[in-house]
């Protein structure tokens, strides 16, 4: 297990090389997080500033069944289905740029776009899919307790495994939701699951990210009362370090998808992968 997780870290420091290449990939996460705040903030903030936000939020606390209003859950899946699709659209910018450096060129954010402009279809039907899928599982494991929800948990990480490749299989090939999923449960089968424990590598760095980010904050409680213009620079250079750490790990984790994915199907090692090294994340030893 050792031995794989030092894989895991080796393809996230050529993950990183290929970033440094193509330091512009870091945009698609802030364009996707910048849409994200103006979809939560234009459907929001109207209701708040009108008072029916409080409005409704009193109904519910009443009556905790209405809640349940076929008109409620409605609502809720349509914002749950805009940010899947927010996301999955600059994803597959991202996914697609790395691709093109992967292949020889030197993409630009415009390749990006352009290209999840292209797939905007299936972007789109991959994104209900996705939602009505993952919104089914949240209800779920919502109205259950104890086992049941522990059970509903585990569904939703296996849909998290199966889905791993989605993105990539979206950019390269013509297929519907489906067929994606097919494509990617294949790819992760192929790849012995190795990619996932890469994946993970890239996530334990995040909490250890939000570790260093929690000593920060700590420090600035602890200077308040004697600095409270120092204490007030920690705290934010911790946010600070929260959202680069975020930005940094998502873009990597889009660029190993890529890599690993173009080695599954084409057979070709990325120039800033070694053979021997990304031969050796579909090992199963």
């Amino acid at each position: 297990m050792i031995e794989k997780f030092d894989r895991a870290w080796t393809l996230g420091n050529a993950c990183w090389k290929a970033l440094l290449l193509d330091k512009e990939m870091l945009l698609f996460p802030i364009m996707s997080t910048a849409a994200l705040l103006l979809a939560i903030g234009g459907s929001v903030g109207p209701l708040w500033a009108s008072g029916t936000l409080e409005t409704i939020m009193e109904g519910f606390r009443a009556n905790p069944d209405s809640a349940q209003d076929p008109w409620v859950m409605a609502v809720a899946f349509g914002f749950y289905f805009v940010c899947y699709f927010i996301m999955i659209f600059f994803n597959t910018a991202l996914v697609t740029c790395a691709m093109i450096r992967f292949a020889g060129g030197d993409p630009t954010v415009m390749d990006g776009l352009r290209s999840s402009m292209r797939n905007l279809h299936k972007i789109f039907a991959w994104a209900l899919f996705a939602a009505s899928i993952g919104f089914l599982l949240n209800m779920v494991e919502q109205r259950l307790k104890g086992v049941g929800r522990f059970i509903a948990g585990l569904m939703g990480a296996a849909w998290a495994i199966a889905t791993y490749f989605v993105v990539p299989v979206l950019v390269l090939e013509d297929v519907g939701p489906i067929g994606a999923v097919r494509r990617s449960v294949a790819t992760v089968r192929q790849t012995w699951g190795e990619s996932l424990i890469a994946h993970a590598g890239l996530s334990a760095l995040q909490f250890i990210g939000a570790i260093g980010a929690a000593l920060i904050f700590f420090g600035g409680l602890f200077v308040f009362d004697r600095d409270p213009l120092l204490a007030g620079a920690l705290w934010g250079c911790a946010i600070a370090w929260l959202i680069i750490t975020a930005l940094v790990l998502s873009t990597l984790g889009a660029i190993l998808k890529a890599a690993l994915y173009i080695y599954a199907i084409e057979g070709t090692v990325p120039d800033q992968f070694d053979s021997a090294m990304i031969r050796d994340a579909f090992r199963n030893d």
